[in-house]
């Protein structure tokens, strides 16, 4: 009677073993940066499935961009893709990218999951300022800032 159930218990396990492993649906596993950052001038993003033969400089962007700055994207290998900006982003400025419709893996499979990403560079931030000393400041002081992007008067 042993016998007989280390034979099914074997069997049960064999077959377990063979059946092919349900595989989760593809998607974006990093996308940086998001939320408010300063200065960047790069997106990169992983995919959790190998999205692109290696090699094939003909390739698709797999976003749709929305920046007003232009830029870029290359695939850096099957699952890591890049998108350069021509310069550096300078403040007050938003920037969104969305899957492009229908993209698939290489294996066919649709990418599943969030869609659409974003970042923004946040308002102007001060890079510079005269005079760079307060040993004693007048009560006519002028200071003169250098902001990263345009400030309103509000």
């Amino acid at each position: 009677m042993r016998a007989a159930w280390f034979l099914v218990t074997v069997g049960v396990l064999l077959i377990l073993a063979a059946a092919p492993a349900r595989a989760e649906a593809a998607r974006v596993e990093v996308f940086s940066p998001q939320g408010t950052v300063k200065d960047p001038r790069q997106v990169a993003v992983r995919f959790s499935a190998p999205m692109v033969a290696l090699g094939d400089p003909r390739l698709a962007d797999p976003f749709t961009v929305d920046c007003l700055v232009s830029g870029r994207g290359r695939w850096a290998d099957t699952r890591n893709w890049v998108y350069d900006f021509d310069h550096d982003l300078p403040g007050g400025m938003r920037c969104g990218f969305a899957l492009s419709a229908g993209l698939a893996t290489a294996g066919g499979e649709p990418v599943l999951g969030q869609q659409s990403f974003s970042f923004d560079t946040g308002g102007p931030s001060i890079r510079d300022y005269l005079p760079s000393s307060y040993q004693s400041i007048e009560e006519d002081q002028i200071f003169l800032l250098a902001l990263d992007a345009p400030a309103s008067p509000a």
